[in-house]
């Protein structure tokens, strides 16, 4: 099988087939939108890597919600609407700063970002949003 590839900063892209990302020695395929292929490719330095690759750097409030998230998806299958996620981080957190604006702030792309760097799949309907 013929594989044309041309490297972007650590991002490799073939032809007629989903781009794939470089980390830790392994290659992990997205999706055309960035989401991952398979949810259990995940792992924190895939994370670290996709935000590298946005410019974002990933703080303490960041990994909170990307924890959160994975938790959540893994528990359930499916990904929380935000005021779901708003009010469940309310409740653990006891902080109830957790607002789409606050996300927003935390994410260029807001919780459809933060979805994709917990490792869930392309958001559907309200999920992640």
């Amino acid at each position: 099988m013929r594989m044309d590839e041309a490297r972007t900063e650590g991002v490799i892209t073939q032809a007629r087939e989903n781009p794939v990302i470089e980390v830790e020695g392994r290659y992990v395929s997205l999706d055309r939108h960035g989401y991952l292929v398979d949810p259990d490719d995940w792992s924190k330095a895939l994370t670290e890597r996709m935000a590298e690759l946005d410019g974002v750097e990933l703080g303490d409030d960041h990994w909170l919600l990307i924890d959160f998230l994975h938790r959540f998806y893994r528990e359930f299958s499916v990904a929380p609407e935000l005021p779901v996620l708003a009010r469940n981080l309310c409740k653990d957190q006891k902080d109830c700063r957790w607002t789409r604006r606050y996300i927003n702030q935390l994410f260029p792309d807001g919780a459809k970002m933060a979805c994709r760097y917990a490792g869930l799949p392309l958001p559907v309907g309200r999920s992640c949003g």
